[in-house]
C-alpha cells in the first residue's frame, strides 16, 4: 500500500511501536475488531510504502479506513492502548495526531484539541 497513491481522504496510517502491536491487535484481533464495530472502521496492519523489510523494524502501520470522525475515535482507542503499554507515547506524537485530520471534513471545520489534566483535576472530569 502506498500511503499517498492509495488515500482517497479516508485513510489514515498510525504508526504502531513493535512491542505493543500484539496488545492492540488483541486476541484473533478482537481488540481491533471491537473499536472497529464501534467507530464504524476498517483496520489492519499493512506494508505501506512497499518497504517489504519484514519484522526488523520498530513501527507497523496501521491502516484505518472510514470517515474523518470514525478513524480519529479509533486511532484515539489505539494510542489509549498503546499508551498502556508504552507510557509517554502519545505525549511524543501528539502534535501530529492532532493536526493530521484538521479541516478534513465536508465543512472544513474537523478538529480535534487536547487538554492536560493534573491529577486532582482528572477525578473530577471523569465524574470520580
Amino acid at each position: 500500500i502506498s500511503a499517498h497513491d492509495s488515500d482517497d481522504g479516508d485513510m489514515t496510517l498510525l504508526q504502531v511501536p513493535q512491542e505493543a502491536v500484539g496488545f492492540v491487535t488483541g486476541r484473533a484481533g478482537n481488540f481491533l475488531r471491537s473499536i472497529e464495530e464501534q467507530w464504524c472502521t476498517l483496520m489492519f496492519f499493512c506494508d505501506a510504502g512497499g518497504g517489504g523489510s519484514g519484522r526488523n523494524k520498530d513501527y507497523e502501520k496501521l491502516a484505518i479506513f472510514g470517515d474523518v470522525r470514525g478513524r480519529r475515535g479509533a486511532e484515539l482507542l489505539v494510542l489509549s492502548a498503546v499508551e498502556t503499554k508504552i507510557p509517554g507515547f502519545y505525549d511524543r506524537i501528539r502534535d501530529e495526531v492532532v493536526n493530521r485530520d484538521k479541516g478534513k471534513d465536508d465543512t472544513g471545520t474537523w478538529g480535534t484539541d487536547t487538554m492536560t489534566f493534573k491529577d486532582d483535576e482528572l477525578s473530577y472530569a471523569l465524574g470520580k
